[in-house]
């Protein structure tokens, strides 16, 4: 079984292809400015992502904005198109999804937005392309890096107390045994 997995500068997407190489799947990816791989695939996984701007809405600039939402949303289903034709049978694609969309974030309307817009096409695509699965993989909060764009936010985050508790440890999150354990219940 091959994978691809675009967004391999994601810490999440690297302990993801690890895992899936130590059960065996041939892992093939790229990271930010990188060429997407030309290989066959069963499972496409897309983890690019940032939080920035991070602010009240009105009070982030908008073409930052704009950008986060390409890199969030469009961005991933232009690199969607490009792999498409290189899948095979019954092939797989997994989104990054966001933070829980029933309740609001405050201060990450950007990476809010475009966690949404994979979150209603995912739905659509699997209507349209029904031998295929399109699905979110939902990950919790996980200690990484991208925890960095909230503390150099500072106060322009409503979360930033919390947010300084993970990134110190002192909050329990989810573990990388825990999100590859999520992707396998989900791609079963």
């Amino acid at each position: 079984m091959n994978a691809v997995m675009v967004g391999l500068g994601s810490e999440i997407a690297r302990n993801l292809a690890i895992r899936l190489t130590a059960d065996g799947w041939v892992v093939g990816g790229s990271s930010r400015d990188e060429p997407l791989p030309a290989v066959r695939w069963d499972l496409a996984i897309f983890a690019a992502g940032t939080m920035e701007p991070i602010g009240r809405f009105f009070e982030t600039d908008k073409n930052a904005w704009a950008q986060a939402l390409c890199v969030n949303a469009l961005n991933v289903l232009s690199d969607l198109r490009v792999l498409w034709p290189l899948r095979n049978v019954w092939a797989k694609v997994v989104f990054m999804g966001g933070p829980n969309m029933k309740n609001p974030s405050q201060t990450y309307s950007a990476y809010r937005c475009g966690k949404a817009v994979l979150e209603a096409i995912a739905p659509t695509l699997n209507e349209e392309y029904p031998e295929h699965r399109f699905l979110v993989l939902h990950p919790g909060v996980v200690r990484t890096k991208i925890h960095q764009q909230t503390i150099d936010a500072g106060e322009r985050a409503a979360n930033i107390e919390r947010i300084k508790r993970v990134v110190s440890g002192e909050e329990k999150t989810v573990t990388h045994d825990e999100v590859y354990a999520k992707l396998k219940e989900l791609i079963a």
